[in-house]
């Protein structure tokens, strides 16, 4: 792997009760960038995440960081995960513990946090009874406590308001600017043109990966470069491919 190189998939395979997620999944993020991973639901965006995270072990192939590299990584995942009857100190607390930080580090990493992510007036609430936008930033201020090189966010914005998604948007576009690589799912189109580095996943292919520039030749939306691709992965090969 590239010393410019964060996050590498080699033709790597995941399967569910005998269906595969991911079939031969090659991707590669450089350091530093925010890639973004479009798909329709079920396509493998979760799945890609979760291996790359460590939290599944694929079959076949290869993909770094992936397992016993937990502190390179920060995951934060798709909807609520956090602990609804702890507050939301406690829950940064318990966090902050999971990754072995030392108390007065904790400490100040989590005034940092609660600052950066608007939720130093709310400390004291159950994360149970704050707003779905504020549990996604707190889920994201958790996944970020130990300072990891890579932040893999699964759709941190289906659901909210958007006016959240706003804000949330700008805690992403604040840690890129600090250097950290990111890697998003999401089935928002408008988001993946955000990004630098773009994956189309469609039943757990990789479609084509590159640009926003790239992937739509400076004609066609970003969306329309999908369906196109789409339409034409489910048509399979042409009479005259299959004829050669």
């Amino acid at each position: 792997m590239s010393v410019d190189v964060a996050v590498e998939a080699r033709a790597i395979v995941k399967s569910f009760a005998g269906m595969r997620a991911l079939d031969t999944v090659d991707v590669e993020v450089t350091k530093g960038e925010l890639c973004g991973i479009v798909g329709a639901d079920g396509a493998g965006k979760t799945t890609l995440l979760r291996c790359v995270a460590g939290l599944y072990r694929v079959e076949s192939g290869s993909v770094l960081p992936g397992r016993g590299r937990r502190n390179q990584v920060g995951f934060c995942p798709q909807g609520f995960h956090l602990y609804a009857d702890l507050t939301v100190d406690e829950n940064l607390e318990f966090f902050g513990l999971v990754y072995g930080l030392e108390k007065r580090t904790l400490a100040q990493r989590s005034e940092e946090l609660l600052r950066f992510a608007g939720l130093a007036e709310h400390r004291s609430r159950l994360a149970g009874n704050l707003s779905g936008g504020m549990q996604q930033k707190l889920t994201l201020a958790c996944s970020v406590l130990h300072r990891p090189p890579i932040l893999l966010l699964d759709e941190p914005t289906t659901g909210v308001d958007p006016l959240s998604r706003r804000e949330f948007w700008h805690l992403i576009e604040v840690l890129h600017a600090d250097g950290t690589t990111i890697m998003m799912a999401s089935a928002y189109f408008d988001e993946v043109e955000r990004c630098e580095h773009v994956v189309f996943l469609h039943e757990g292919h990789v479609l084509a990966d590159g640009s926003v520039d790239e992937l739509t030749s400076g004609n066609n939306s970003l969306e329309e470069a999908f369906r196109q691709l789409m339409s034409e992965s489910e048509a399979g090969p042409s009479n005259a491919e299959v004829t050669k």
